[in-house]
């Protein structure tokens, strides 16, 4: 088996959903099935149970499978970022994709500063909902892109590096007096009938929310859309809440707003992501520069 079939399985394990999982990989529902049948019959074990073609079950060996399957692809993606610097370093132009969250995690600041330490290279960054990002990236005309965890599962791991650069939990933002602001934790079931302001599909907000309802077996509720926080955090009444990442909404909050976390909390990582063979030293430079790690040495 191969890096990209062990992260088709986490695809299937996340989705629970066969088709589903193919569309988010581009392949075909069969050819997908068949990478499933030929990892199991290479294991000798049943790694998914498909009699409810619905919703499949995951077996207590595709639960260990799939813990180990994380851990094999990110020590891989952590083998390509160490032999990325002895690359050598051609860019000149470097242009970088963000999902609009650069001034909330202090992003466009940072590479700011580290364009200043870099005067022969030209940086670039543009802002854009986090499908953009992606087809942009895959189409070649940006070389680097920061979007959520939640906007690279195409992705495969052998053609595209994706270095954590932060990690953020998903909060439902609700008025302060609304019935369940009471409540320190909130599950999905309590949600069930609740109408729900979000940020479109490709924010990387939008799909774990669909996520979470699903693997409840709730359909979510959702009444409004926008691209801007502004006007979600303005619709929000007694029967509305909406979803957002904690450091994204906090410039925005008031005494007229909380945050709750979910009964099972939900953590994203925002990743750097580039083409696997282009890394090189100034890539890994940035990523470090921008991560919590080099944070943590300012202060």
């Amino acid at each position: 088996m191969t890096i990209n079939d062990l992260q088709a399985f986490i695809m299937v394990y996340d989705l629970r959903h066969i088709s589903n999982a193919a569309v988010e990989l581009h392949l075909s529902q069969s050819e997908l099935s068949k990478r499933v049948r030929a990892m199991e019959a290479e294991l000798n074990l049943q790694l998914i149970d498909t009699t409810n073609k619905r919703r499949l079950k995951i077996t207590p060996a595709g639960e260990t499978f799939y813990h180990h399957a994380h851990k094999l692809i990110a020590d891989y993606e952590t083998m390509m970022h160490d032999l990325a610097p002895n690359r050598a370093t051609k860019l000149t132009n470097l242009t970088i994709g963000s999902v609009p969250i650069s001034g909330q995690y202090n992003i466009a600041k940072k590479i700011a500063e580290f364009d200043d330490q870099h005067p022969a290279t030209n940086f670039k960054l543009v802002e854009d909902e986090g499908d953009q990002i992606i087809a942009q990236l895959l189409a070649g005309r940006i070389q680097a892109a920061i979007v959520r965890d939640t906007q690279t599962r195409q992705l495969q791991p052998t053609d595209f590096q994706k270095q954590p650069l932060l990690s953020d939990e998903l909060m439902i933002i609700l008025p302060a007096k609304h019935p369940l602001a009471q409540q320190p934790l909130i599950s999905i079931q309590a949600l069930a009938k609740q109408r729900i302001a979000t940020l479109p599909p490709g924010s990387g907000v939008y799909e774990p929310i669909n996520g979470l309802f699903h693997q409840q077996g709730v359909i979510p509720h959702f009444f409004f859309q926008s691209t801007h926080i502004e006007t979600l955090l303005g619709v929000l009444g007694n029967q509305n809440v909406t979803f957002l990442f904690k450091q994204s909404v906090l410039p925005f909050m008031n005494d007229r707003f909380v945050m709750r976390s979910l009964a099972v909390p939900f953590i994203s990582e925002l990743n750097f992501v580039y083409p696997q063979r282009s890394g090189n030293q100034l890539l890994t430079d940035l990523i470090d520069y921008l991560s919590l790690r080099a944070a943590a040495k300012e202060n």
